[in-house]
């Protein structure tokens, strides 16, 4: 498996803030360099688009998305360039990535609390047809690197794992764990990841 561009989803509960909210937290994260290892660049308002992707934040390495795709309001991390590591490592660090992300935004003043992440969800995007296929043979070989990621994520609590879509989509594995939710802290202090 060496896919590099993959995406992580974390879906916000309950009610999300307005999309124009997000457009001038984006421009004060480039203006502040709030998320580390990423060059932001800009920012890109998408909210006329019905169930679509939102407002971004544009980085050199990835773009982070406050995303409505589905309907399901949510933070989107989606890495461009290839970051170093075996598979299983690029997929830590995205998650990494995204999580961070989430704890700034769940912090952020100008939300005021009004929006957290439930965690008991999350969804995984591979996004490159060529090398991941959405076919059961991806699947096979995302597998372990996936399950030992949830398994990291949900601290040794069950969870299963949710293949949606068809051959013409995107791979995706959506995770899910029955176990009580952790906040975006606690599973980045399960990553052995020190929260912004």
């Amino acid at each position: 498996m060496d896919v590099t561009k993959i995406a992580i989803k974390l879906f916000a509960a309950g009610p999300a803030p307005e999309l124009r909210e997000f457009v001038p937290i984006f421009h004060r994260w480039i203006q502040t360099h709030a998320v580390e290892d990423h060059l932001l660049v800009d920012v890109a308002d998408y909210a006329h688009v019905v169930s679509g992707p939102g407002v971004v934040l544009v980085a050199c390495e990835a773009n982070f998305y406050f995303d409505l795709t589905d309907n399901r309001p949510g933070l989107l991390y989606t890495r461009k360039t290839a970051s170093p590591g075996t598979f299983a490592q690029r997929l830590q660090s995205a998650a990494i990535a995204a999580l961070k992300a989430a704890v700034l935004l769940e912090k952020d003043s100008a939300l005021a609390g009004r929006l957290r992440f439930n965690t008991s969800e999350l969804l995984i995007r591979l996004n490159d047809r060529l090398l991941a296929p959405n076919t059961d043979a991806t699947f096979a070989e995302a597998k372990p690197a996936i399950e030992s990621l949830a398994g990291e994520i949900y601290g040794g609590n069950a969870f299963s794992l949710e293949r949606p879509g068809s051959a013409q989509t995107l791979f995706e594995v959506l995770i899910k764990s029955s176990a009580a939710p952790a906040t975006v802290s606690e599973i980045l202090e399960r990553l052995h990841v020190m929260s912004a």
